[in-house]
């Protein structure tokens, strides 16, 4: 290998690493602004190192896809998708955002960018913006979780920002980064947010108890149970299941916890993901008849939680012991 073909791979190299270390997509002027020439990048498009996205901004092989296909739009990559590359919780929203200058006049396919955009055809939901940032591939997190309460129902987007508070990627003291950014006729909703929800099924139930002046606590705990999603009152007790079917020990494991509720004389109320999302309205109803007439109030029940006999709180695994335990 010859001097030149040398310094040329490691040039090519370089490009490759820098764009990975940048989030896999970035426009000419700031490849220039890190240290690669024109000649450098022209030569590692030609070698199918990196490719040209549009005219300026070029992606490296691990590159995210929809990353690209937000640039490739005319845009920078928000909302639902940066959430979703976040990993955060969200409600069936399969379509691209894209922020785009508010002057923006021609958008492209965000699969091919020879081919004007169809945003119903191609899925995708416009951000029109005068804010800057647009040397970048994607929003910000805080940005990007601003744009959702633009196009989406605010229930979901507070869910969404439930979510990222509760695996960490924002803290409570971003939230007023992100009311700054959010259109302000919804800006009264991030107040609302709680790192407590574990799934935006449980900020649907908080909200709606809420919004009701119904008295409840998240995630509260209760002696031979553990935490509860929610206890409503004194003993209407409300758990999400979520998407998941459970099985095994963990459905051995919820029905053990909702018989010691219902045996002290608790109201147990397990919903689905199906219940929470698509059939919201009956659930609601359920819920708000189910407070109506009082049932989550002890009053008129007899004793406060009854305690339960030793051998009705036996975990059932220790009926399987092993011959060394008896042995013992």
């Amino acid at each position: 290998m010859s001097a030149r073909s040398g310094v040329h791979d490691r040039a090519m190299t370089s490009i490759a690493e820098r764009l990975r270390y940048h989030g896999g997509v970035l426009p000419l002027k700031r490849l220039l602004e890190i240290g690669c020439t024109r000649d450098d990048v022209t030569a590692a498009e030609t070698s199918g190192v990196i490719r040209r996205v549009r005219n300026g901004w070029y992606a490296g092989a691990e590159a995210p896809v929809d990353i690209v296909r937000a640039v490739r739009v005319g845009g920078t990559a928000t909302g639902a998708t940066v959430a979703r590359l976040h990993g955060l919780w969200l409600h069936d929203d399969d379509r691209l955002h894209v922020r785009v200058r508010h002057s923006t006049g021609r958008l492209f396919s965000p699969n091919d960018r020879r081919t004007r955009l169809d945003r119903e055809a191609h899925r995708v939901c416009v951000h029109y913006s005068t804010r800057g940032g647009f040397d970048r591939a994607r929003d910000p997190l805080t940005l990007a979780l601003a744009e959702m309460f633009a196009c989406t129902d605010p229930a979901d987007a507070l869910a969404t920002v439930d979510s990222a508070l509760e695996r960490g990627a924002l803290h409570m003291e971003h939230l007023d980064l992100i009311r700054s950014q959010m259109p302000r006729t919804r800006s009264v909703l991030i107040d609302r947010a709680d790192p407590l929800s574990q799934s935006g099924l449980e900020t649907r139930i908080r909200l709606l108890l809420r919004s009701a002046r119904i008295a409840f606590r998240a995630q509260a705990p209760i002696e031979d149970v553990g935490s509860v999603d929610f206890l409503v009152g004194d003993r209407l007790v409300i758990e999400v299941d979520g998407r998941r079917f459970h099985t095994g020990e963990a459905f051995e494991e919820d029905r053990r916890r909702d018989f010691i509720l219902v045996a002290r004389g608790y109201v147990v109320l397990r919903l689905s993901y199906r219940q929470v999302i698509d059939d919201w309205d009956r659930t609601r109803t359920g819920i708000l008849a189910l407070v109506g007439r009082g049932e989550h109030r002890w009053s008129g029940r007899g004793p406060y939680e009854p305690a339960l006999p030793v051998s009705a709180l036996t975990d059932v695994a220790a009926d399987r012991r092993s011959p060394d335990d008896e042995d013992a």
